[in-house]
């Protein structure tokens, strides 16, 4: 008999909502995410629709796991991945994707929390990125404080490659 070998998991199989996350998300207090203002050196990128986004984070061969600050909104379908600020120019006229920069506000999970419908964590910030001391407990009080761990050029180089096997919107 042959042994099979286990893939690792891809992001885009996080489009679906498992059962269990879908009723855990379902059942969460509106307590569990909160609004963080953007800016500050942290903008965040809102690629629609959600498979196109995580068809460029497999395209960049990231594990699925932790650490890289993503997150779903499976109500509107949008993939929302935290990154440097003052990339602004990068994304201008790529249909599909807006940039939450200063002045715009982003639904954040809280501490601990894996989040709601409208804001669940794909990809906690890790902790040994955030610092000790930083945040209060229920989390970051800004974007800035949330790691920027993606490279900007690379997430639209992946982006425009993803758009070229799902199709851009």
């Amino acid at each position: 008999m042959v042994k099979s070998r286990k893939c690792p998991p891809m992001w885009a199989d996080l489009c679906v909502l498992a059962p269990g996350t879908a009723a855990e998300l379902s059942g969460t207090p509106g307590s569990a995410s909160r609004l963080l203002p953007c800016g500050a050196g942290r903008d965040a990128v809102v690629i629609t629709p959600m498979v196109r986004g995580l068809a460029a984070l497999d395209s960049l061969d990231l594990p699925v796991g932790d650490g890289l600050a993503v997150l779903a909104d499976h109500v509107h379908g949008e993939l929302i991945v935290i990154v440097e600020g003052g990339h602004l120019p990068l994304w201008e006229g790529m249909p599909g994707v807006r940039v939450l920069s200063a002045g715009a506000w982003l639904l954040v999970p809280v501490r601990g929390s894996y989040g709601t419908p409208a804001a669940a964590w794909l990809s906690r910030p890790s902790d040994d990125r955030l610092g000790s001391g930083r945040f209060t407990a229920g989390g970051p009080t800004t974007l800035a404080e949330v790691p920027a761990v993606l490279d900007v050029e690379q997430l639209r180089d992946a982006v425009l490659a993803a758009d070229q096997i799902v199709g851009a919107p």
